[in-house]
């Protein structure tokens, strides 16, 4: 998830090698083609799914046919041509297409991991049509970067169940993504959170916002004026001073971290993580739930008596297992880039909405795996599935939800806020019962395609963009475009307390640093977003007794990077790219930008997440003869080429390190410009491959190393078959 700054990112360490927490990834719709499975000599599973492709990169290949002992073998890069082969601490992975063999000796002594595929050409779409798409950092990477190699490493790890087969899958897509450099990693991120000691009850995660009504202030904090309408930061008032705009209020089109913190306060997910919790979801509007055994199939028990409330118009709209099911398909179907979690691991036309009484029929034929809090469990009735999971309360049907391939992290997605479940009736008004009888009650959920359309002039779209409904503790009660948003806490709350901790958010929109921190000084803010070099500004502050806190405490699993239009010249050209890599003040960015908040990362997976690894790989440092050498190596003429650095507005950070860069790479010859633009016209932008470099954040969809190398990496190659041998 494109992070839009640093008001959000507040880390914990994290249950770093959990496969099965949450993951992220960049991938396409699934082929209908077979996917072959492969015979290994180890538990490693099954292959692949629909991803990958292959950008004009050049590759070499390295030349060594010595016998060495596995002592003598350094983890590395041995062989880059028709075929891959890249040594890991602990195995030899190799990759190529079918029959394909290396020219290069396979080292003895280490486990070999093999990937074999073909590519199924006429369903890989064409990278040129995936930017006039807008799907950069959707159903492609943002770099619009190809390689059938690295697509079917990533694709490889997606379908292994065995977690180390992963990881070692996964430390060769690190080292790759270090020698193409598609992307520049900066550095990973350390927490960078500023507030008065008055609020309490604060926590961190890495994938999901706080949500305000769990957190609580002194009631002895001060009561001052905003300045917006008549609205005060009192104790029931959560304040927070920051600056840009969310994509959108519509979840199903907004790919960032605004957008996805105010749909975790005005929405519901059929699941979610509590608190701080990373190893295991928990309700929220499923109550139970249950798995086949190959995990191709998931049922979700629908919380009952939930109502989405529409304040627009003071009405609320019951919600149902056909909302959900409604409200899935509905984000394949505008087709955002956020829609790749979607189109890549679910199928939503076949999933469906059934009664209580078509699962409980389904389940005495079609016993099913309930997993939760750590006990497993065969259920064959409905209410067994209740009794397993501790609920007696009112239900509302039974979603159905179908997966093309297992995906061990498919809960942690669900969990996203783009997710949240939205009325149908409220979206589709005078047609919704029109629509609702064509799906036979959301048993044929396919059918809505007719009543929904793809992109932004999708009437629903426009509805909740401008009108957003939803079911969680807050509703969108007052906003200006770049100005504030106010929220109010909703009445009609499934869950609704009488002392919420907060009754009211109000985020106050400002570009201007020093104007945030005034703010936030005269108690005006509870919480406020500063670039890093201003933490001195707000470092022992007093107001009525009570003080600022500033943590910078925690390395969260979150990266800043640049990105190359890999699909222009001269960034088609990975020589180019490892050349301008060598041209980056690194320690000046993390020193002078991010007041030493960044530590140096050299790869697509942030530490100590699976795969990370500091063995065979390209530890880039400041070096312009360097550059220079690799320049002249690719034959190019910087003085021939203008390179457009971009950022968005009110990111001072992000316009230091565009400046920064400006100066050196104006060194060596390129005639750079640097342009800021504001948020949703620079994602708008970025996503549509109208660049030439970016800088941006990633923070993880969901708590899995498939969620860094998939962004950053795979290139929408759709594979006819993917199998994997270990021996």
């Amino acid at each position: 998830m494109k992070a839009k700054a640093a008001i959000a990112l507040l880390v914990v360490f994290l249950v770093a090698f959990s496969v099965v927490a949450s993951g992220c990834i960049g991938g396409g719709k699934s082929s209908p083609t077979t996917i072959s499975q492969a015979t290994t000599s180890s538990p490693s599973g099954q292959t692949t799914s629909p991803t990958g492709t292959s950008t004009g990169t050049t590759t070499s290949s390295a030349t060594s046919t010595q016998t060495q002992t596995p002592a003598e073998i350094k983890p590395g890069i041995l062989e880059m041509g028709k075929v891959y082969v890249i040594v890991t601490d602990k195995s030899v992975v190799v990759v190529g297409p079918k029959g394909a063999s290396p020219s290069v000796s396979i080292p003895s002594g280490k486990k070999v991991i093999k990937v074999e595929y073909e590519v199924d050409t006429a369903n890989t779409p064409d990278v040129k049509t995936l930017m006039e798409q807008g799907q950069g950092f959707g159903a492609i990477d943002p770099a619009f970067f190809r390689d059938e190699h690295v697509d079917a490493l990533i694709i490889a790890a997606r379908r292994q169940t065995d977690p180390t087969i992963r990881t070692e899958l996964f430390k060769a897509v690190y080292m790759l993504g270090n020698k193409f450099v598609p992307e520049i990693i900066l550095g990973q991120n350390r927490q960078l959170r500023v507030y008065w000691n008055w609020v309490k009850g604060r926590y961190y995660h890495p994938t999901l916002a706080e949500r305000y009504d769990l957190l609580s202030e002194d009631q002895n904090a001060p009561s001052v004026k905003i300045g917006i309408k008549d609205y005060k930061n009192d104790p029931e008032t959560y304040t927070i001073a920051t600056f840009g705009w969310p994509e959108s209020f519509d979840p199903a089109m907004t790919y960032e971290t605004f957008g996805w913190e105010i749909w975790h306060e005005i929405g519901d997910t059929l699941v979610t993580y509590w608190k701080e919790n990373t190893e295991q979801v928990s309700p929220d509007l499923a109550v139970a739930w249950a798995h086949n055994k190959d995990g191709t199939e998931w049922y979700f028990l629908i919380r009952g008596g939930v109502k989405a409330y529409d304040p627009w118009n003071d009405k609320t709209y019951p919600i149902d297992a056909t909302d959900v099911a409604f409200t899935f398909l509905r984000v394949e179907r505008l087709g955002h880039s956020v829609s790749w979690m979607v189109d890549a691991f679910m199928d939503v036309n076949h999933s469906a909405a059934l009664t209580e009484d078509e699962f409980d029929q389904y389940l005495k034929e079609h016993p099913l795996i309930a997993e939760f809090n750590g006990k497993s469990t065969e259920v064959k009735s409905l209410d067994e599935l209740k009794q397993f999971f501790g609920y007696s309360g009112d239900t509302a049907g039974v979603f159905k939800l179908v997966l093309p391939a297992p995906y061990a992290p498919v809960l942690g997605i669900l969990a996203d806020p783009f997710l949240s479940v939205v009325p149908m009736e409220y979206l589709l008004g005078d047609k919704y019962q029109e629509a609702l009888q064509a799906s036979d009650n959301g048993h044929n959920p396919s059918a809505w395609w007719n009543y929904l359309s793809e992109g932004k002039s999708d009437p629903t779209h426009q509805l909740m963009h401008n009108k957003p409904v939803g079911t969680g503790p807050f509703y969108v009660a007052d906003y200006q475009k770049d100005a504030y948003i106010v929220l109010e806490y909703n009445p009609h709350y499934w869950n609704a307390t009488a002392n919420p901790g907060h009754k009211r958010v109000i985020y106050v929109i400002n570009s201007d640093a020093m104007a945030r921190i005034n703010l936030f000084k005269t108690g005006t803010a509870d919480v406020v977003a500063i670039p890093p070099e201003k933490m001195d500004t707000v470092k022992g502050l007093e107001l009525q007794g009570f003080k600022s806190i500033v943590q910078t405490d925690i390395l969260q699993p979150i990266l800043t990077f640049l990105v190359f239009n890999t699909q222009r010249e001269p960034f088609n050209d990975p020589l180019v790219r490892e050349a301008l890599a060598y041209a980056v003040p690194y320690d000046q960015i993390s020193k002078i930008v991010y007041q030493g908040l960044l530590e140096r990362n050299y790869g697509p997976i942030p530490k100590p997440w699976p795969g990370y690894t500091e063995e065979g790989i390209i530890k880039y440092s400041y070096n312009l003869a360097k550059a220079q050498q690799l320049l002249q190596q690719a034959g190019v003429d910087p003085t021939k080429y203008k390179i457009e650095l971009i950022y968005n507005e009110g990111n001072s950070a992000r316009e230091k390190i565009m400046t920064l860069l400006q100066n050196v790479w104006s060194q060596l010859g390129f005639q750079v410009t640097v342009n800021s633009y504001n948020w949703p016209t620079y994602l708008d932008k970025t996503e549509h491959g109208e660049y030439d470099v970016y800088v941006v954040g990633w923070v993880p969809d969901y708590l899995d190393s498939d969620n860094w190398v998939g962004p950053f990496l795979y290139g929408a190659t759709e594979f006819k078959s993917l199998e994997v041998t270990v021996s």
